[in-house]
């Protein structure tokens, strides 16, 4: 440019075609290893118990790469950047046999590390159950290598001390033509994503599920990707808060649909007592008004800093006055103005069992993800293909599952059928 004479660069939007294309592209690559997989699976598998010592640390890392997701992980200098590790940069130090001293056949390993972006990856891996032996899935074989790797090793050495990056990139380039971690990453992502939606399609009493209960199942689905791919977030005080406040309008709730089914008993049995009503706040509503029109007006004329510390404390007040006039009405929310009838109070009853029902499966939603980033495997590693077909098999909007930034981002997915899958079919779309 020519003003400080410097090099300009600019980014693509998320929605342009020429990323659209490149996305595309990805997935496609990703499904072409639903054809290779069994084959690459079986390449590998046998090399499990090679007698070459590099030979068993490749095939070993394969193994981890395919099913714990683990990225390659390269060399650097621990000194300028943070010590993240990958696959081929995993110590001895990472690593803890038995981590609940069970002894006997255990096949434990708890795996703990900073990976990508200083995310701690602790997880511990039983190698020994079904999820990692049945379909000869070989984990026991994995947990012996892992130990003969770390025989006799400092806790500082590496534990594939035979293997590098370039090794291993190379080697998944001669399988299969662009093939690398990400790719495995990717396809696990997806192929996860598919057939955890398609368990809870085949549950009994599926089609009877609301959109909003079927969002749930779809978040489920989302969490055990993110959960495989180790996407985490840090759980604020925010969120705590929010869910505590939640928590707090669930038992108000429960306590109103109490009240309310009290009445509707008392008015069947003719039992003439008095139904509560809701108080007038209009004293109140104005009262608050008034502190927000007055702070408003107190921070455009204030100059001096005296003023302007005024103003804030006015519209601090305001805004606490504001919230506790909402609670107010949260509170008689159950409540009418003038004496109701039966039918009024029965159609207020279902609607507060709707009410609690949505707001535990809001509650339940944000507890079971907050430690869980559901959003980045969205964005980068689940073909969003699958999300679409599956919302439009299910008769769920596409919002509830997509932020408008995803829907500008996936232009190019939206148009699949209800019946459209993952599958190595796609892959030959190029």
């Amino acid at each position: 440019e020519n003003i400080n004479g410097q090099s300009k660069y600019m980014q693509l939007a998320a929605q342009s075609s020429f990323k659209g294309k490149s996305d595309r592209s990805k997935y496609n690559k990703a499904a072409r290893l639903c054809g290779n997989i069994d084959k690459i699976r079986k390449d590998y598998k046998k090399n499990l118990t090679s007698k070459s010592n590099e030979t068993r640390q490749l095939a070993t890392a394969m193994w981890v790469i395919d099913r714990l997701a683990l990225r390659v992980g390269g060399e650097k200098d621990t000194e300028e950047e943070a010590d993240t590790v990958g696959c081929c940069s995993l110590r001895v130090e990472h690593l803890k046999f038995d981590p609940n001293d069970e002894g006997g056949d255990n096949k434990e390993i708890e795996l703990e590390f900073l990976g990508k972006d200083s995310m701690l990856f602790k997880q511990t891996i039983d190698f020994g159950s079904a999820l990692y032996t049945e379909n000869n899935g070989m984990g026991e074989q994995v947990y012996e290598n892992f130990k003969r790797f770390c025989k006799k090793k400092k806790v500082t050495d590496d534990v594939f001390s035979d293997l590098t990056p370039t090794i291993l990139n190379n080697h998944l380039k001669t399988i299969m033509d662009g093939l690398s971690a990400k790719v495995f990453r990717t396809y696990n992502a997806s192929k996860t994503l598919q057939d955890e939606l398609m368990k809870t399609e085949e549950a009994k009493g599926w089609k009877r599920l609301t959109a909003a209960e079927k969002v749930v199942e779809y978040n489920n689905a989302n969490r055990e990707v993110a959960i495989l791919c180790n996407h985490q977030k840090t759980v604020s005080k925010a969120q705590e808060a929010t869910l505590d406040t939640l928590g707090e309008k669930l038992e108000t709730l429960k306590t109103q649909k109490k009240e309310l089914k009290k009445i509707l008993e008392n008015m069947t049995n003719g039992k003439k007592k008095k139904i509560p009503l809701k108080k007038n706040i209009k004293e109140e509503q104005e009262k608050v008004a008034k502190a927000l029109e007055k702070a408003k007006s107190m921070k455009e004329k204030a100059k001096t800093k005296e003023e302007k510390i005024a103003a804030t404390e006015q519209d601090e007040k305001a805004k606490q006055m504001r919230k506790e006039l909402g609670e107010l009405k949260f509170t008689q929310n159950h409540l009418w103005e003038k004496e109701p009838s039966k039918d009024q109070v029965v159609k207020k009853i279902e609607n507060w069992k709707e009410k609690i029902k949505k707001m535990e499966l809001n509650i339940k939603h944000k507890d079971d993800n907050k430690e869980v980033a559901l959003g980045t495997s969205k964005l980068n590693y689940m073909d969003p293909r699958i999300s679409v077909a599956w919302c439009k098999r299910n008769d769920v909007p596409i919002e509830k599952v997509f932020s408008k930034t995803m829907r500008d981002k996936f232009n190019w997915a939206m148009a699949v059928p209800p019946e459209w899958l993952f599958n190595e079919e796609i892959a030959k779309q190029g």
